[in-house]
């Protein structure tokens, strides 16, 4: 195997698609949510806001490591939900992700839900 083939190997790229539950958009995060793609998942927390209204899910069951350039990017999008009157909630948030929320000061200031479910629902709710 060559060095180029090794290394994407060894990366956890992020990668978000889009579902729905219960009429509210839910992204779904899998892989790393690193300093290098915080700007992908700012980028795509930024269309979602311009185009749902009430708010949206943020799925980070696949997520396995989260940097503070994540941790930046998804309080910034839920901030500016809320002063429009919106919400951001989280799901299927794993124990090693939601120990960096709780490190970075941010558990209290964020909707997390066990899944997508109950994450939609406080959607609808807000």
């Amino acid at each position: 195997m060559d060095g180029r083939a090794n290394r994407e190997k060894l990366r956890w790229p992020l990668r978000l698609t889009s579902e729905r539950c219960g009429g509210v958009l839910v992204l779904v995060a899998a892989g790393r949510l690193s300093h290098a793609s915080a700007d992908h998942l700012k980028t795509a927390l930024d269309e979602a806001i311009r185009t749902e209204t009430g708010g949206l899910v943020l799925d980070l069951g696949g997520v396995d490591y989260v940097s503070s350039g994540g941790l930046v990017a998804i309080e910034d999008a839920a901030e500016r939900l809320s002063q429009a009157g919106g919400r951001l909630a989280l799901c299927n948030v794993a124990g090693p992700i939601r120990v960096a929320f709780d490190l970075g000061g941010l558990l209290s200031k964020l909707v997390i839900e066990p899944g997508r479910e109950g994450a939609a629902g406080r959607v609808r709710r807000s």
